[in-house]
């Protein structure tokens, strides 16, 4: 395939794969690399946490009566929203989304690169850095998938570590 020509190598992580042409479509490449990061971002932690729901973690403090101590994670989103507990994690997440608009909007107009929230603890963050966190939002957007999927066609039936 031609390298598109908007792919042009400059952020981390870019090889010129684009077969739909979404890099042609008129969107700008830093509104969708700062949703690439933030989905990547989200499926890192959401693998973790639907790992750690199917090994049997729970919340601290969380009473051993709840009907939230017998949820696997492919049954945890319907017994938060009849619980009554999911409402509070559309609140946090749509406060989150409306804080974040402001960093969306600069880096559209190029004065922050595209994920970088400024919390880096001190770390130099370097093209190499850039590059593996990257590959690794790919990875786990693709096994978040995978696991939900699988969760879905078999009902829950097979859990961790999901053979």
């Amino acid at each position: 395939m031609e390298r598109p020509k908007a792919l042009d190598g400059s952020m981390p992580g870019d090889v010129g794969f684009d077969p739909l042409g979404l890099s042609s479509a008129g969107i700008p490449l830093g509104w969708m690399r700062e949703a690439e990061l933030k989905h990547g971002r989200v499926c890192m932690l959401a693998i973790v946490g639907w790992i750690a729901a199917d090994i049997g973690l729970r919340a601290p403090g969380l009473p051993a009566d709840s009907p939230l101590m017998s949820v696997t994670s492919f049954t945890a989103h319907d017994a938060a929203v009849k619980q009554g507990s999911m409402i509070v994690l559309l609140i946090f997440c749509g406060v989150c989304e409306i804080a974040g608009f402001a960093a969306i909007q600069q880096t559209l107009e190029g004065k922050r690169a595209p994920g970088d929230f400024a919390l880096t603890g001190n770390i130099q963050v370097t093209d190499s850095i850039k590059k593996a966190e990257i590959k690794h939002s790919r990875l786990a957007m693709m096994a978040f998938s995978g696991i939900a999927t699988q969760s879905a066609i078999t009902h829950g039936a097979i859990g961790f570590p999901y053979f």
